[in-house]
Parts: structure tokens; sequence; C-alpha cells
């Protein structure tokens, strides 16, 4: 009975766990898709832009891929849905930027369900005080753990950055699950079935594989184990050796397959920021930051609920892994918010077991108290603050689908990898470029600024070294020849063959300078996007004029500046596309002296004669007798309409000739027009004398005008008299 009891038992709990890991998957899926704005730039180049690169072959990968300082096994997760999506052909847009999204979103929700089970070791069986009594009352076991995880989804950091693909989330989810099976000494749940140190160790080592730093976070209890445990030895040689060598040679091995060489990645990992001090060349921070601004920041009002419940149940394993963690990542000077995340897990645990012991009043006030300061901070950071580099992303889109883009496509000048790139283009026919940043002896050479710095110091010099100095109108169109000519420089074009005249045009001949013309278009983007700030500096605003650019997009990016270099808006700037016909034209035009429409026609059959040159190289021997001969005689056809026509012209102006010299067709004709001119004269006096003169004014005479005039006075006059008469006659019958 006893057995059954507790198999049913244990069947409940699983029962109840799984009905609480779907409610948390849901949960963290509407996160997910909440979660609109930038947080930092490891969250697409450190994962999904490596594992879009992986799967569709283009994308870019960062300095550190070059180096061997990150491993694959991260961006591999994400490679799984990318791989099933490009097999069934379902590879679009929405597929590329949300379907990592949800795979994070379940590691998050896995995150939070061992929370949970965290909370339940720690604090099984936490005790509150009744209602109307001082004293404790009756245990609670699983109060502590639904609180915990009540505290796991309100927490606003979690909500902001759990659901991101950032290997700190994927490490930090894996670590909440190894400390919820490691064999904590005096926890309140010490069923042997919540022990599982071998599991522990395999997920405590799977967080070392996907981010190095973690080991900070497991070294220490590793020691502790290895003094305090009975069986160390067992520990040490079966468990915890055999295991950090499996991950460590299943991560390298998986590196070696996507690196083509061997790179152990943890050791690199180490040399560069331990060692080599890399890490502080994306900023540092004083030794105390992380105590004093950053767990501080994340933990917010759960931080003191924590300790208040590790003082009255004097379990202080929470804190001592919170304070290991933030002292351990204190030592690197570079530090960030969401190194801190695998420190949030035990103080949302023990900021549960707090609340479970609360009493109803107190009780209800601190929940309040935890909503009102996370779901704003939730809310307004995940869906506002720095969301325009995200949703520039959508209009690139835009402009990418509705064929917009040409020449060079995108360029992006906002600092350092400030959004997505080909997960949310995912257009492999569309040229894209960013400022780079890669550290001195990464990429840059040593004693030279990076292309964000280079742009930063001067950024009109930087634009027209790389892209050159437009030469468009107002209206984006090209100017004329000489315009681009003076540009380009006399020296750059190579007039080396002389200047044909307008009869002399052959196939290929001077088109270096049209070519050279078109090769500088072709380099410069489309679509430009930079930061409301980056239009003010010397030498942008001009730049863009100069090739013709437009602000087609205004994005608000955050409320207020971010720093110096990220501003409060989000700019696109655009082109219209130059005809490429436009170049050869000009140079025709500009090499012979020719109008644009002579040149345009020139063009035309220069390109005709080149098509059929081309045509002739792949003809055969007999092909091409044909073709000679057909066309020899249209040419003999044209040449005889043209005699044809020549001869017809010729007999007409000789006959007009012959009669012009002819004295006796000269009379006859003189005669044949006064003959025409009298009868003309004799039908308008005719027609005058009755009256029929219906010939429009412009069409008489001065005095044949004043005639008509004073007959139609007359005839007036005349009207009005016997009006007059017949009303008179009319009064006088009356009386």
């Amino acid at each position: 009975m006893a057995k059954a009891a507790k198999k049913a038992e244990t069947k409940a709990e699983t029962t109840v766990l799984r009905t609480v890991f779907a409610a948390c998957v849901l949960f963290r899926v509407v996160n997910a898709l909440c979660v609109r704005t930038f947080f930092s730039a490891d969250e697409y180049w450190q994962s999904v832009e490596v594992a879009h690169k992986l799967v569709f072959g283009y994308g870019h990968l960062t300095w550190e891929w070059s180096h061997g300082l990150r491993g694959y096994l991260h961006p591999l997760i994400f490679a799984i849905p990318y791989k099933i999506a490009q097999t069934i052909g379902l590879d679009s847009t929405a597929v590329t930027v949300w379907s990592p999204r949800i795979v994070q979103a379940v590691i998050a929700a896995a995150g939070d369900i061992h929370v949970y089970k965290l909370a339940h070791r720690w604090f099984a069986g936490a005790k509150r005080k009744a209602k109307d009594e001082k004293s404790e009352g009756a245990a609670e076991p699983d109060a502590a753990a639904r609180w915990a995880l009540f505290c796991s989804l309100a927490c606003w950091f979690n909500f902001f950055c759990a659901v991101r693909t950032f290997s700190n989330c994927t490490e930090a989810a894996l670590t909440v699950a190894a400390l919820a099976y490691w064999p904590w000494t005096g926890a309140a749940s010490e069923n042997v079935k919540n022990v599982k140190r071998p599991l522990s160790l395999a997920l405590a080592a799977a967080a070392c594989v996907v981010r190095p730093a973690a080991a900070l976070y497991w070294l220490p209890m590793f020691v502790e184990e290895s003094v305090k445990s009975v069986s160390r030895v067992r520990f040490i040689l079966k468990e915890a050796l055999p295991i950090g060598a499996a991950a460590l040679a299943i991560s390298t091995c998986v590196d070696r397959a996507f690196y083509g060489r061997w790179e152990i990645v943890p050791w690199n990992f180490f040399r560069f920021n331990a060692l080599d001090g890399g890490g502080a060349l994306y900023g540092s921070h004083p030794w105390h930051w992380n105590l004093t601004q950053g767990y501080p920041a994340i933990a917010t009002v759960f931080l003191p609920l924590a300790a208040m419940a590790c003082r009255d149940k004097k379990r202080w394993a929470p804190l001592a892994v919170v304070g290991w963690t933030v002292l351990g990542y204190s030592v690197p000077a570079h530090k960030e918010f969401r190194f801190l995340l695998p420190a949030l897990a035990p103080t949302l645990a023990a900021a549960g077991a707090q609340l479970a012991s609360f009493s109803g009043r107190k009780r209800v006030a601190a929940v309040a108290l935890i909503l009102l300061t996370q779901i704003p901070a939730a809310l307004y950071l995940s869906l506002r603050h720095q969301s325009g580099t995200v949703s520039v992303m959508s209009v690139l889109t835009a402009a990418v689908d509705a064929g917009e883009t040409h020449s060079a496509g995108i360029l992006s000048l906002t600092p350092c990898h400030q959004h997505p790139w080909t997960t949310h283009v995912h257009r492999p026919n569309v040229g894209m470029r960013f400022l780079r940043c890669d550290p001195p002896g990464f990429g840059t050479p040593k004693g030279e600024l990076d292309e964000a710095d280079k742009f930063k110091a001067d950024a009109g010099a930087f634009l027209r070294f790389n892209f050159g100095k437009g030469w468009a109108k107002p209206d984006g169109s090209l100017a004329d020849a000489a315009a681009w000519r003076d540009i380009l420089g006399v020296d750059q074009v190579g007039w080396d063959r002389g200047i044909p005249k307008p009869g002399d045009i052959e196939p290929n001949l001077h088109r270096k300078d049209a070519v050279k013309a078109r090769n500088a278009a072709l380099k410069v983007p489309s679509h430009v996007v930079m930061f409301d700030g980056a239009y003010a500096l010397d030498g942008v605003a001009e730049w863009l004029r100069s090739w013709g650019f437009s602000k087609t997009a205004d994005l608000r990016h955050a409320d207020v500046p971010v720093d110096r270099e990220i501003q409060s808006r989000v700019w696109v700037f655009s082109r219209p596309d130059t005809d490429p016909d436009h170049f050869e034209i000009a140079a025709v035009a500009e090499e012979t002296g020719m109008t644009w429409e002579q040149a345009e026609k020139a063009t035309m059959r220069l390109r005709e004669a080149t098509k059929r040159r081309d045509r002739e190289e792949t003809m055969t021997h007999e092909e091409r007798l044909a073709l000679h001969e057909r066309m020899a005689r249209e040419r003999r056809e044209k040449e005889e309409k043209r005699a044809a026509e020549l001869k017809r012209r010729s007999e007409e102006a000789a006959a007009a000739a012959a009669k012009a010299a002819d004295p006796d067709a000269i009379i006859a004709d003189r005669r044949r027009k006064e003959e025409e001119e009298r009868l003309r004269v004799e039908e308008n006096e005719r027609r005058k004398l009755l009256g029929e003169d219906d010939r429009p004014d412009e069409e008489l005479t001065p005095q044949e005008r004043l005639d008509r005039m004073i007959r139609q006075a007359a005839a007036n006059i005349e009207r009005a008299e016997a009006a007059a008469a017949k009303e008179a006659e009319g009064k006088k019958d009356e009386l």
C-alpha cells in the first residue's frame, strides 16, 4: 500500500510539473513575441546570425569566429529549426526571425520550472503565519515553489532577457537546472530522487561549454563537494572528470567540424579575456559595479525578500551562490547585466519562499509591490526602448521585396552591430554592409582605427573614400557627362584612342569612362541606415545629396538619446537607380560632340553591332556564310529602295525645274490665276446685290465690311418701322 501510495504521489507530482511546464512554455512564447527591442549585439551576432550562415550559406561571422573564441554548439540549437525550414521549403523571413525565439522560449520555460524545483529543494515545507494568529501555522510543502515560480515569471529582467538568444540565457537555464539536482547540504527536501549529482554535473558542463565563463559559477561548488562529499573519489574520478572530459570532447569535435581545424574554445576564451584582457575592449567598469549597480538593478525587490528568507530559515545556500557569482564576475573588467542572469534564479527561489511565509496582508502588499515595479519596466524595455534598430529591418525587407534595392544594396552607418542582419532580411541577392569594429590585431591592423571609429572621426572623408562623391542632380537623376568626367578625373578616364567622328562609331570603342562611372555607382548603396545624430556629422548630409539620397523612413528608437552615438531616432535614406545606358550615352556624347538624341541612337547601333558580332563568334562557318548572304541581300534591297526613292525625287525635281524654265507655261499659269480672280470678284458682286454674301468678315475688304454694316443697319431700321406701324394699327383697331 505504501509503495502504491508513493507511486500515485509521484505520478501526481509529474502531472503537476508537466502542467506547470506547459503553462510556462505558453507564457514564454507570448513573452518572446512581445520582445521587440535591441539589448546587445551578441543576441544576434553570436547565435542566430551564425546559425543562418551555417544553414543558408550567406551572412556574416564576426571576428570572434575567425579566431576560435566562440563554440558552435550554441548556434547549432537554432540551426536545427533553420535546417528543418529549409528542407521543407518554409524558410521565410518570419521563420528565420521567430523560430529561434520560440526555441529560446522553451529553454526559458525549462529554467522557470527548475526555479520551481530549486525552491522546493531548498524551502520545501516553508511555513506561513496563520491569518489571525501570531504563531506559525501548518506547513505548505509546495507554497515556496509556487511563489518562486511567480517571482520568476514576474521578474522584469527575466521577461526582458530570458527569451533572447544570448548564450547567457541558455547558460542560466542550464545552471538553474543543475542547481535543482545538486546535492545541497541541509536542503529542506533531501529526498534521494531530487539528488541527481551526475545529471547536475552534466548540466553544469553543458553550461560551461555554451559559455566558458560559467566555470566561475561552478568552481566553488565543485571544490566544496570535493572536500565535503563522503564519496569524493567517486565524485572526482567517476563523475566530474569523465563528464567534464566528455563535454569538452564533444564541444571540440563539433568545433573541429565547423572551423575546419582543431580549436580548444574554452582555452581560447580564457586566454583572450583573462590573460590578454581582451574583454576590456568593449568597455570596463569598476570592480564594485556588479555589487552596487548590476545585480541590484536586475534583482530589484526580490533581493531583500531573498535575504529575509535566508535569514529566517537559516538556509544560506542561495546567498552563497549569488555572492560568489557576483564576486566572480567582478574580476573581469568588462561587465554587463546579462552576465549576472545565472545568479538571478537562486534569488527568485528564496524570494518565493519568503512570499510563502508571509501572512495575508503582508503577502498582498509584497505582491502588489512586485507587480508595480516589474510590469512597467518589463513592458517599456521590451516593447519601446531601443526598438528602432529592430523595426528598421522590416522597412529594409519591404524595400528588398519591392525591388527598390540596387547597386551595393544596404549600408548601415550605426555603431558596432546595432541591429540584426541576414536573419531579418533573409534575401541572398541583396548586398549588405555595416561599419566593421574588429579590435586591433583581430581584423583591424594594429595602430589603426576600425571602420566605426574612422566614421566617427571624419564621417565625410570616410564616405568619400569608400564610395566616392556622387554627381546626382537634386531630383536624383545623373548629371551631364562633363560633371561626372570632372569627378572621375581626366587621368582616370583614359582617352587613349582619340575622339572619333560621328560616323566612325564602332562597337566597344571608348567605353572606359562609361564603365568607370557605372562601376562607381554600383559601389554606392541604394539604402543607408543611421541614427539621427550621425546625419549631423561633418560631410554626411553633403555625401547623401551628392548621390541623390532622400529620407524615406524615420523610426523612433528611444525616448531620449541612449548615449553619444546611439540616438533617439533611426533614419533610412534611399536613392533611385541610375539607368545603366545613361553612362554609355553620356560617354558617346562627350567623345563625339553629338546631341543626347544622336548619342542615344548611336549607342543603340553600337549595342546591336556588338550583339551581332557576339552571335557570329558562336556560329559555324555555314551559319556565318548564310548570315552574310542574308545581310548582303537585305543591304541590296535597302540600296535598291533608296535608289528608287532618289530616282523619284530627282524626277519630281526635274519636272519642277523644267516647268519653271518654260515661258509659255509661266504665262499660261498667270492667265489662269487672273481668270480665277476675276470670276471670284464677279461672284462676290452678284451675291452682294442679292444679299447672299455669307463670307466671314476676315475674307472681306475694308470697303466690303463697311457696306455690310450699312446694309445691316438699314435692314434693322426697316424692321423697327414695320413693327411700330403694326403696333399702331393694332391700337387703332381696339379703339
